[in-house]
């Protein structure tokens, strides 16, 4: 019988998982900002073209985050 043993570290994975979660909290609280944005910008009657150019963002991601809340309200 063949086993492959390799050397389990720890730190490293507590390190890395923590890494991985903090990355994943930082995109999620940009995306909360920019759905907030685009919210308050349609509510002011802006298309999303407009949005897209004010913000500086692809419209293909203000296209993307409109249908989103528009198809799970």
């Amino acid at each position: 019988m063949h086993m492959l043993l390799t050397e389990y570290d720890e730190k490293k994975h507590l390190k890395n998982t923590f890494e991985e979660g903090r990355k994943a909290g930082i995109e999620q609280g940009i995306e909360k900002k920019l759905r907030e944005q685009i919210q308050k910008k349609l509510s002011k009657g802006k298309t999303l073209l407009e949005i897209s150019e004010e913000l500086e963002e692809e419209l293909s991601v203000i296209e993307r985050i409109y249908f989103e809340r528009n198809h799970t309200q």
